[in-house]
């Protein structure tokens, strides 16, 4: 992978330029269908377009072949191994191997290597994999969820006003808001829409739509700026305004922030939710709640930022773990 990500330069490696290529393949993405049983492939649909969405194919051919890897071992994982269609499930690199050894569609071990390898791809490139495993590829890229600090936040908000043009100006601090400032994913963020944000209480309010649908809290800190983003000229209904033509994707996302950084340091949408996420856990919100404000349905996404969570110091623990009540 070169340092711009997969895919993000001027052209792609079949001379078609970005947005033309990210268009054919959103399309893919968006219409294919694999030659599964419909039965099975209506329960894994959603999973499976929105990983494949997230690794970002390069071509029309990749994305296909993609979905028709992840959409069978999505059915694998939830028909024979009995689990959750969770990402940090399915795409982890002791799973893969069991499907590969028991599960895989093809006898062939040639077959089953390609598999195996175009799994482990997927799963490096969404950062689920285990780093543990040294014969699993190759690992993501350190800290991929480790949350910013309150210093790198400001930095990449002040970043934000700098933007060459009003409209980069805008999506930049759409992301970071609805990023850092109400734990959204970069598909549910591409999905918001005017509408969708409630500010009638004095608080704000952004309802998600989709398979974790639910109505998020926003943080008092980004209050403002949201309310300054729905309000722009530049809104007719989705608050990030995409290109002319093009549809509002993650592989869109990505691009933007690579071209609106310009060369300088950029941020993730997957760490201003983390530092979302993080900051809540520090400030004491009961894990049931927060998992809940994700729109998930197992603690299993927390155990992640475990390493990035404070402990406590005796004496706060005692008071804690004694539970003693006082006059």
């Amino acid at each position: 992978m070169t340092p711009l990500g997969r895919g993000i330069e001027h052209n792609n490696h079949a001379g078609y330029s970005n947005e033309q290529s990210s268009a054919c393949v959103t399309h893919v993405i968006e219409d294919y269908t694999p030659m599964l049983p419909r039965r099975f492939w209506n329960d894994v649909a959603e999973f499976t377009r929105s990983a494949t969405t997230d690794f970002a194919p390069r071509t029309e051919r990749e994305a296909r072949r993609v979905m028709s890897a992840v959409a069978r071992l999505a059915i694998w994982t939830t028909d024979v191994a009995c689990l959750p269609l969770e990402r940090h499930i399915v795409f982890d690199g002791r799973h893969i191997d069991r499907y590969i050894l028991h599960g895989a569609p093809t006898s062939n071990d040639y077959g089953l290597r390609r598999r195996r390898l175009q799994l482990m791809n997927v799963a490096a490139e969404l950062h689920e994999f285990d780093e543990a495993r040294r014969d699993a590829g190759a690992t993501p890229p350190r800290q991929v969820y480790a949350p910013y600090t309150a210093a790198e936040v400001v930095r990449f908000r002040s970043q934000g006003s700098t933007r060459t043009t009003v409209l980069r100006r805008h999506n930049w601090m759409v992301l970071m808001a609805l990023g850092a400032g109400c734990g959204l994913t970069t598909p549910e963020i591409c999905g918001v829409t005017v509408t969708d944000i409630n500010t009638a209480s004095g608080t704000t309010r952004v309802s998600v739509g989709g398979k974790h649908a639910r109505t998020v809290v926003c943080l008092a800190e980004w209050e403002e700026e949201i309310a300054s983003l729905v309000t722009s000229t530049l809104v007719r209904d989705y608050l990030f305004v995409a290109s002319t033509g093009l549809p509002r994707t993650a592989i869109q996302v990505k691009g933007f922030i690579h071209d609106a950084a310009n060369g300088r340091e950029r941020f993730t949408v997957e760490r201003l939710r983390s530092t979302w996420i993080v900051g809540h856990l520090q400030h004491g919100v009961p894990p049931v709640e927060l998992i809940n404000a994700l729109g998930m349905t197992t603690f299993a996404t927390l155990q992640r930022f475990i390493p990035y969570i404070a402990g406590l110091d005796e004496e706060e623990r005692t008071i804690l773990f004694r539970r003693e009540v006082r006059s």
